[in-house]
C-alpha cells in the first residue's frame, strides 16, 4: 500500500490531464514557451509566470505561477522544466485553470542539452531531488521539441559565430563574456563554486594604487595541501561562481564547454561568473580538448614551460640571481613541493609589501627590520620575507630617494607630475626563494619563504 502511494506521488501527469485535477498536487514535465519578468507581490514574495506545453497540450498550454521569497531563485531559463508537487488551481469561477509552484512545498529544475548530448540541469530549487526516474520521459519530450530544448538555439542574441568561438584563459578581459573549453578540477560541496583550468596563463589582473591588501582569493589559500597536490602546477586555475545554476552529472576531471561566462577581477584575482545566459555542455571527446592538451604537453616539456606567458620574451632585467642554472618553477610548484626546505628560482611580480612605505624600513633605526613581499605569478600568490634588504637593494639602500625610485619600480608605481596613477603594473622579476620551517614539531604548518641570492640592478 505504501509503495503504491509513493509511486502515485512520483508519477508524471500530462498537462491535459492536470487541468482536471483541481486542488491536487501533481508532477509536470513541459517545455517553457513563455517566461514573464519577475514581479514583487504584496506579501514581498516574488512571482514569475510561465506558460508550458507538452504533446498533450501544445496550445495554449498551462500557465504556472512560480513563487519564491528570493528573486534569484525564480526560473531564469527557457527549455525543459520539471515540476514536483505543484498545485493545480481553478480561477475565474472555474473557467480557467493554472498551477502554483511554491518553494515551501514544491520544487523545479530546468534542463537543456546540446545536439547529441545528455540533458544538463542549469537551475534547480534547493529542495529539488531526483530527476533520474524521469529521464525516459525527458528524452521522449525532448525529441518532440528538440529546438526548444537545445542550447545551440537558445540564446537569441548570440550569433552562430559567437557560439563557436572559444577563448583561452590567457585571452580573458575584465567585464567581458567569453566561451571556454576547460577541465573541472574541483567542485565545492554546496555546488556554488567550481575551479577550472585550460593550461594557459591568465593575464595579470589590474591593481589599484592603494590596493595593498593581500588577495584572499588566490586558489592555494582556499584548499588543503592534499587537494592542491591533485592540481596542475602550470596554468591559471580560475574560480567560477555558478550561482543558482546546477552542473548536474558534471564532476571533477570532466572537460566542459562554458558558454557566455562573465569574467571579473575581485581582490586582484580573476573570477568567472555564471549569468542568466551561461550554458554548459560536456566536451570529453571534443577536438578542442585534444588541442589544449597538445599545447600544454608541449609547454611543460619546454625549458621555459614554467615561466609566465606574460613575462616573455624575458623579464625587463631589473634583477639578477646567483643561480643562473637552476630551472624555473611556478609559485604553485613551490607551494606543492614535496620537501619543506628547498631552494627555487622563479619569475614573479611584487604586488604588495609590508611595510608599504620606504621610510618604515630604510631609516637607521628600522634598517634591520624584515620586509614582507607578496609575490604573484599566474598560478598563485606567495608571501616571502626580504631578509637581507641591503644585499637586495645594493648601493641605493643608503639613499632614501634612490631607494624610493627602485621601490616604485618594483611595485609598478608610476607618477605624473608627482601624482601617482590610479593603477599600477608591477614588472616581472627573476628571484630565488628559499622555503624553511620554524618548528620541527610541525614543519608544514610553520613553513615560510624568503628571498635570497637576488639583487635589484641599478
Amino acid at each position: 500500500m505504501e509503495t503504491k502511494k509513493r509511486e502515485s506521488r512520483l508519477k508524471l501527469v500530462k498537462l491535459k490531464d492536470a487541468t482536471n485535477l483541481i486542488n491536487q498536487h501533481v508532477n509536470l514535465l513541459g517545455i517553457v514557451l513563455q517566461r514573464g519578468e519577475p514581479k514583487l507581490c504584496r506579501n514581498n514574495d516574488w512571482i514569475c509566470t510561465l506558460r508550458i506545453i507538452d504533446e498533450s497540450n501544445p496550445s495554449p498550454g498551462l500557465t504556472v505561477n512560480v513563487f519564491s521569497n528570493k528573486c534569484e531563485e525564480l526560473p531564469k531559463h527557457d527549455g525543459m522544466i520539471l515540476f514536483i508537487n505543484i498545485k493545480i488551481k481553478a480561477f475565474d469561477g472555474g473557467k480557467g485553470v493554472n498551477a502554483a509552484c511554491n518553494k515551501r512545498v514544491s520544487s523545479f529544475a530546468l534542463f537543456k542539452r546540446r545536439t547529441g548530448e545528455d540533458f544538463v540541469c542549469y537551475q534547480r530549487t534547493s529542495n529539488f531531488r531526483g530527476e533520474e526516474r524521469y529521464k525516459s520521459s525527458m528524452e521522449e519530450l525532448g525529441k518532440l521539441y528538440a529546438s526548444s530544448c537545445s542550447v545551440d538555439q537558445a540564446s537569441s542574441y548570440k550569433t552562430k559565430a559567437q557560439t563557436l568561438e572559444f577563448s583561452f584563459l590567457r585571452e580573458i578581459k575584465e567585464g567581458k563574456r567569453f566561451n571556454l573549453v576547460c577541465k573541472i578540477l574541483h567542485v565545492n560541496e554546496d555546488m556554488s563554486t567550481i575551479f577550472v583550468w585550460d593550461g594557459t596563463d591568465a593575464p595579470p589582473a589590474s591593481i589599484g594604487f592603494k590596493d595593498e591588501s593581500v588577495s584572499n582569493l588566490s586558489v592555494h589559500t582556499l584548499f588543503s595541501r592534499g587537494i592542491l597536490l591533485s592540481f596542475p602546477t602550470v596554468g591559471t586555475i580560475l574560480r567560477v561562481s555558478i550561482s543558482n545554476h546546477l552542473l548536474h552529472g558534471v564532476k571533477p576531471g570532466d572537460w566542459v564547454k562554458l558558454y557566455q561566462l562573465l569574467c571579473l577581477v575581485d581582490k586582484r584575482s580573476w573570477i568567472g561568473k555564471f549569468t542568466d545566459s551561461t550554458t554548459v555542455s560536456l566536451a570529453q571527446d571534443d577536438h578542442l580538448v585534444e588541442k589544449i592538451m597538445r599545447i600544454y604537453d608541449k609547454r611543460i616539456t619546454s625549458k621555459f614551460g614554467h615561466i609566465p606567458f606574460w613575462s616573455f620574451p624575458s623579464p625587463p632585467g631589473l634583477t639578477e640571481t646567483d643561480d643562473n642554472e637552476a630551472p624555473f618553477v611556478t609559485l604553485m610548484d613551490i607551494i606543492t613541493f614535496s620537501k619543506v626546505t628547498y631552494k627555487y628560482r622563479c619569475i614573479v611580480r611584487v604586488v604588495s609589501a609590508f611595510p608599504s612605505q620606504v621610510e618604515e624600513f630604510s631609516s637607521d633605526e628600522n634598517r634591520h627590520h624584515q620586509v614582507l613581499l607578496t609575490l604573484e605569478d599566474p598560478t598563485a600568490t606567495l608571501e616571502a620575507f626580504l631578509c637581507d634588504a641591503e644585499d637586495f637593494w645594493g648601493s641605493g639602500f643608503q639613499n632614501t630617494e634612490m631607494l624610493r625610485k627602485k621601490w616604485n619600480q618594483l611595485l609598478g608605481i608610476k607618477r605624473e607630475s608627482s601624482i601617482p596613477l590610479a593603477t599600477r603594473n608591477p614588472p616581472w622579476i627573476e628571484c630565488c626563494i628559499f622555503s624553511y620551517y620554524t618548528s620541527k614539531d610541525d614543519p608544514w604548518k610553520t613553513r615560510l619563504y624568503r628571498i635570497f641570492g637576488t639583487r635589484f640592478l641599478d
